[in-house]
Parts: C-alpha cells; structure tokens; sequence
C-alpha cells in the first residue's frame, strides 16, 4: 500500500512538474478537480477535507497560470505560492494524513522530483 501511495504522488508530481506542456489544453478547473483526486485516494480525504482541498487545489491553479503566462516567470513566487499550497492543506489534513503528505514530498524529493532549480 506505502509504495502505491508512492505512486499515486509521484503521477501528481509529474503533473505539476510538466503542467505547462501535458496538461496545457485542461482548464484550471481540470487541473484542480485532477489534483483533488489525487491527493483523495493517496490521502482517504472525506467529502469535507476534498472540498477544502479542491478550493485550495484551484486557488493554486489559477495563481500559477497567472504566473506561466507573465513575461517574467517568478520562480520564487512559484515557491512561496506552493509553500503557502502547503501550509493551508496542512490545516485540512489529519495528524496522520499530514505524515503521509510529508512522507510522499520526501519520497518525490529523494528521486529528484522536486527541488530542482537554480
């Protein structure tokens, strides 16, 4: 089960690593809706938690299309939009799922799915 909770993180890593080239033609509601389910099965979230998580999932959404489709695209905005991604999902998730979440981002981190960057 661990390793498919490993998996389940490392498809929405690629979709949020490859966002702007794979899911270019998806709506930021698409991306929203997409990235709930993910977090839903890797996380059991109830129906409430999924509503949290969607809002937080299409705030995200739309200030990243914002930030793709500016001439100058703020990596460190970028950080600080999914820092603050996190900390809001934090106050959503149970004590357990919250280790979950950070287990799976260790996980991505450690085969080079993240962290990237200058």
């Amino acid at each position: 089960m661990k390793k498919g909770l490993i998996a389940i993180l490392m498809a929405f890593a690629s979709i949020t690593a490859f966002a702007q080239r794979q899911d270019s033609n998806m709506t930021v509601e698409q991306r929203a809706e997409n990235q709930t389910k993910r977090l839903t099965e890797s996380l059991q979230l109830t129906a409430d938690q999924q509503k949290q998580v969607y809002a937080l999932n299409l705030d995200r959404a739309k200030k990243m299309e914002e930030m793709r489709n500016s001439q100058t695209q703020d990596r460190e905005a970028m950080r600080a939009s999914m820092q603050t991604f996190n900390t809001e999902l934090g106050k959503v998730l149970t004590p357990e799922q919250q280790e979950k979440y950070k287990a799976l981002q260790e996980e991505r981190r450690n085969r080079g799915g993240g962290g990237r960057g200058n």
